[in-house]
């Protein structure tokens, strides 16, 4: 029974719920009704048979006057007692009962009172008030049913209306799993129910945003890999079609590792834009650090020493190797790549009071004004179009700026003539 209740509708919930209450509540304000009016009209029956009894008893002067007061009052009946209980007289030819005070026996309504050496009892019938009772709550009966159905349809329809936004919700949902062209959730509803809507679609634009980010994630560390894979398979294959001489492995292996080297450094790159950084209380002398990955990113990339500058200073900050070499090999990578031929790449490090300055500056084709702060976006690339051998994944400076604001520091692009000039700020310790 419980479970087939939870299966209905709210709509149904709500329009049962409140055809119960309101049929209790008018069942009861009926009864209460019928009650209040009964109490209301015996005690007013008794009043007037008191006050019938009492002017019996002021103006007795014998049984002829019993006569004339009962033809004033024909609808109540007399009866009078003696101390000794002889009758006195009577109105009825069946004595009433001999009662002092006020009581109900049946259908009858007895009042008595003392006079003297008398006692006067009047009696009254109450058949006809209680059928007028009965008829009054068959009436209300009667009434009940059709109040009851109107609250049902009246509940019906304002069950409608309320849950109206979201019947238009649910229908906006159905559209977005389907695939329709509806890109957010619409409803009428300007209340809470608007609000919801407004909350939900925020949340559905940040889920898209995030599901197009995880693809474009996953499309682009698939192209970025893909293209070292195949350069290895490519020289691997080549080398095994005959057998070659000493010289020609060693070159084949060194080309290999070559794109290992390239492998390692693009997933590293991933995992250190997708991953949460935990720094760690680290602090490492930036001069020797910065000269030593210049060195092996020099090495690794065949760059020509003549056209490298670089020039540091003693600067202490807190940064672990690893992330100082994740962020200078990509800024690097980044400043090679655009760099024209026989052109310097210029690497400055210097420190005042309690900040160190990094700078690297290459004298490429620079970046617009409107491409300066997108360039840090995950993915983002100046040039959409540009062959992605000629080009990296887009999330290098990403990872820079996530590594450097871990830190408490500050990435930015510095206007120059030519080029390009990044810094590059941390706290110094």
């Amino acid at each position: 029974m419980f479970l087939r209740a939870r299966k209905l509708s709210h709509r149904t919930k709500l329009t049962g719920f409140l055809t119960i209450a309101v049929s209790v509540a008018l069942a009861a304000v009926f009864l209460v009704v019928i009650g209040v009016v009964r109490d209301q009209t015996l005690t007013r029956k008794f009043d007037d048979l008191e006050r019938n009894v009492r002017r019996v008893s002021s103006e007795w002067s014998g049984p002829v006057s019993l006569i004339e007061e009962h033809e004033d009052f024909p609808h109540v009946e007399f009866t009078v007692f003696k101390t000794d209980g002889s009758i006195a007289a009577s109105t009825v030819k069946k004595p009433l009962r001999r009662i002092e005070g006020k009581r109900k026996i049946k259908s009858l309504l007895y009042f008595g009172v003392k006079h003297g050496d008398l006692e006067i009892v009047g009696a009254t019938s109450w058949e006809d008030t209680e059928s007028g009772l009965k008829q009054l709550g068959l009436v209300l009966a009667c009434l009940w049913l059709p109040l009851t159905i109107l609250t049902s349809l009246v509940a019906w329809y304002g069950g409608g209306l309320v849950l109206q936004p979201v019947t238009e919700l649910v229908r906006s949902a159905d559209s977005l799993s389907s695939g329709s062209k509806t890109n957010l959730l619409e409803t009428s509803d300007e209340a809470e129910f608007g609000a919801l809507a407004n909350s939900l679609n925020l949340m559905i634009s940040r889920i898209r945003k995030a599901s197009e980010v995880q693809e474009q994630f996953a499309c682009d560390a698939a192209h970025e890999l893909r293209s070292p894979l195949a350069l290895l398979r490519a020289r691997v294959e080549t080398t095994l079609v005959k057998v070659r001489d000493v010289k020609d492995y060693q070159s084949t292996l060194r080309s290999v590792l070559g794109q290992t080297d390239r492998l390692t450094s693009i997933v590293e790159t991933l995992l250190a834009s997708a991953r949460k950084l935990h720094p760690q209380d680290v602090i490492i002398d930036l001069e020797p650090s910065v000269r030593e990955i210049v060195y092996q990113w020099q090495q690794d990339t065949g760059w020509d020493t003549n056209r490298m500058d670089i020039q540091t200073v003693t600067c202490l900050v807190k940064i672990s190797q690893d992330e100082l070499r994740i962020v200078l090999t990509n800024v690097l990578d980044n400043a090679a790549r655009f760099s024209p031929a026989e052109s310097t790449i210029i690497v400055r490090l210097t420190c005042h009071a309690n900040l160190s300055r990094l700078t690297i500056r290459d004298f490429g084709p620079g970046l617009a004004n409107g491409d300066q702060s997108r360039v840090f976006d995950r993915f983002f690339r100046v040039d959409q179009d540009r062959n992605r051998t000629d080009g990296g994944a887009g999330i290098g400076l990403a990872v820079v700026k996530k590594i450097i604001e871990s830190r408490f520091g500050h990435v930015h692009f510095v206007e120059v003539d030519q080029g390009t000039l990044l810094e590059l700020t941390l706290p110094s310790q």
